[in-house]
């Protein structure tokens, strides 16, 4: 299995699985301190304007159903498996296997595709998940409550809230005020949206 995957026909198929692997561990080690990696690269839908997420071809490919982190990993795992198979199955035919230029965009085209029809799945059993692409000034105002993590200033903990729609949104919070402390299990009021987290004050 070790020489399958060290093979220099399959780098880039070993790469992504291994950058799958690390993002999982940064997750992990994130969470264990109280924060989430969920929602990194979500902002790009602020510098992108009306560019490419807003094109038929992204809609075709479900970027915007799910968190990009999200995306990001089920491409990087359906491109490494997908390569891994194309070459080991053509291997067992012919005797050989493709060269890099020919099997890497087969599978990345074989792998978005499925990746597609993969996130439009996971996103139906996904709570909403609140990101600059939402209108966020329709949650100015909302209850949330911490759930991970204590907040201080510079140092957001998770919260979640439900918008009138009755749909869960979890968000980063932290206080609006220098000095004070959100523990886990308290309720916060979201007054200001920065770029990857909210202020907040104190629900009474």
């Amino acid at each position: 299995m070790t020489d399958v995957l060290l093979s220099p026909t399959n780098f880039w198929f070993s790469i992504s699985l291994i950058a799958v692997f690390f993002i999982f561990i940064l997750e992990l080690v994130s969470t264990i301190f109280g924060i989430s990696l969920l929602g990194l690269g979500d902002d790009f839908a602020e510098f992108d304007g009306d560019g490419f997420l807003n094109t038929s071809f992204a809609n075709w490919l479900n970027i915007n159903k799910v968190p990009f982190l999200i995306y990001l990993v089920v491409l990087l795992t359906l491109f490494g498996l997908v390569g891994l198979m194309v070459n080991g199955l053509i291997a067992s035919a012919l005797g050989y296997t493709l060269p890099a230029f020919l099997s890497v965009p087969l599978a990345f085209v074989i792998g978005a595709f499925v990746t597609a029809k993969t996130v439009k799945v996971i996103s139906g059993l996904l709570p909403s998940v609140e990101s600059s692409a939402v209108n966020s000034d329709d949650f100015i105002g909302s209850v949330a409550e911490i759930t991970i993590g204590k907040a201080s200033r510079g140092n957001p903990a998770e919260a979640k809230f439900t918008d009138h729609y009755s749909q869960p949104h979890f968000v980063l919070v932290e206080p609006f005020e220098d000095e004070e402390l959100f523990a886990q299990g308290e309720r916060v009021i979201l007054v200001q949206k920065r770029q990857h987290s909210w202020l907040a004050t104190r629900y009474l």
